[in-house]
């Protein structure tokens, strides 16, 4: 896949600077030998290409001795598609002057050419520019292919969706189980919330929160990929284009029967099935944090129970209409034959964050990481018998940690008495301290 049409010729440094021979395509296409300081490279990447070529040189050695081959392919080829979207599809390339995998977004053909559509897309880049953090994707580079299509450069992540690891796991998949305990679901989810919280904290909206932009690296690593509903409230004030855009709803014999899992744009902006009910009613003017919590809260209590909440609705209407109505239930309570029942203090933590009115809502994602360190630090909110038990046998376990001599003094002491005697000692401890 090619650029722009601009001429680029090797800079001159390089060619002042060789300690051995070059070689370098010639305009009629052969190749030609340039020694140090001899020439500049030919021009190359012309109109003709359709766009840029690659800058760097590649390295042959000639015995030990090296030689830089400066020929003319492509920056980016095209390897295959990684997935299509509602506005957009995602190609996996590789980058030849890099020599690395990356990852090129663009329009769909269809949806070429509207000055609207063109708009959003610019905004997506320039916010995703913005965004600088480890679990948000990075942004590389943009351009123009051959066919005149925008598009834009970011890392390859090698590794798996979380829509396909709830997947196995909702199938039973022993090694899926091994790996991804409720402990291990939670840390995965935490970095979720670290790069939503970094996006917030720049004044950024997701508005597309869900399992499907999630991805899991081969070395753990997390990262909130597909930023293209994503809404700045500078942009939003000083460039109100999109969100009545009906010209972006893909055309109807693209729909695939799994609608309510696929973005949407037009009348509905988002995926029916983790859109907040704000979201669901179309008041994408007035979104706040509140709309991304409701979704990530969605996703939090589907990776813990395996089974989306609307998982029984057919086609977007009863999925919207779900969304609008249905409460979600206390995941506690949703059973699998996979696994044992999902921790109380995490149940409770998700239904605070799915009220479907916001103002019930955790009132930010940094709310929302500072109660779960907290739950994982032993400090459970106590919100019923089971959370009691949890925080009772939490601070027991931090006082045996931190008079760790008393409590062996206590138990030396036990021993030597026997249960009689211990009981004995305790009745005056608690006389004491009465």
């Amino acid at each position: 896949m090619q650029e722009d049409t601009t001429q680029v010729q090797a800079p001159a440094s390089l060619a002042q600077t060789l300690l051995s021979p070059v070689e370098a395509p010639s305009h009629d296409g052969t190749t030609q030998v340039l020694r140090g300081g001899e020439a500049e490279a030919p021009a190359r990447g012309g109109a003709a290409s359709g766009g840029r070529s690659t800058i760097l040189p590649r390295v042959e050695f000639v015995g030990e001795v090296p030689r830089l081959v400066v020929d003319a392919r492509d920056r980016f080829e095209a390897a295959k598609v990684l997935g299509r979207g509602g506005v957009g599809e995602v190609v996996l390339a590789r980058d030849n002057d890099i020599e690395r995998p990356v990852a090129l977004k663009r329009l769909l053909p269809e949806l070429e050419g509207g000055a609207a559509i063109m708009a959003r897309f610019v905004e997506e880049i320039r916010v995703l520019g913005r965004l600088d953090h480890p679990n948000i994707v990075p942004i590389h580079d943009v351009g123009v292919d051959p066919d005149g299509r925008y598009f834009y450069v970011m890392k390859y992540v090698d590794g798996e969706t979380l829509e396909h690891v709830i997947e196995r796991l909702a199938a039973g998949d022993p090694e899926y189980h091994q790996r991804y305990s409720f402990e291990r679901r939670t840390e995965v989810f935490l970095q979720v919330l670290r790069g939503v919280q970094y996006a917030h904290a720049q004044g950024v909206l997701h508005r597309d929160l869900k399992p499907a932009n999630v991805m899991i690296g081969r070395f753990g690593e997390v990262v909130v990929m597909d930023w293209g509903l994503a809404r700045s409230r500078e942009e939003s004030a000083r460039f109100p284009v999109d969100d009545k855009l009906t010209t972006l709803t893909a055309p109807r014999g693209r729909r695939a029967p799994a609608d309510k899992l696929r973005t949407m744009e037009g009348s509905l902006l988002g995926t029916p099935a983790y859109m907040s009910p704000e979201q669901a009613r179309g008041e994408v003017a007035t979104l706040d944090e509140r709309s991304d919590v409701y979704s990530l809260c969605v996703m939090f209590h589907e990776l813990l129970t395996l089974e989306h909440y609307l998982a029984g609705k057919a086609g977007v209407s009863e999925c919207v209409a779900g969304v609008l109505r249905d409460p979600v239930p206390p995941a506690y309570m949703v059973a699998s034959p996979h696994q044992s029942g999902v921790p109380a203090e995490l149940a409770h933590f998700i239904t605070h964050g799915v009220a479907k009115d916001a103002a019930g809502r955790h009132r930010s994602v940094t709310a929302m990481i500072d109660q779960l360190l907290a739950i994982r630090d032993g400090k459970v909110p106590v919100q019923c018998s089971a959370t009691m038990m949890k925080r009772m046998g939490a601070e027991t376990m931090h006082a045996v940690d931190r008079h760790h001599r008393v409590v062996l003094g206590v138990a030396g002491v036990f021993a030597t008495l026997g249960l009689v005697g211990a009981a004995t000692v305790l009745r005056a401890l608690v006389a004491a301290l009465g």
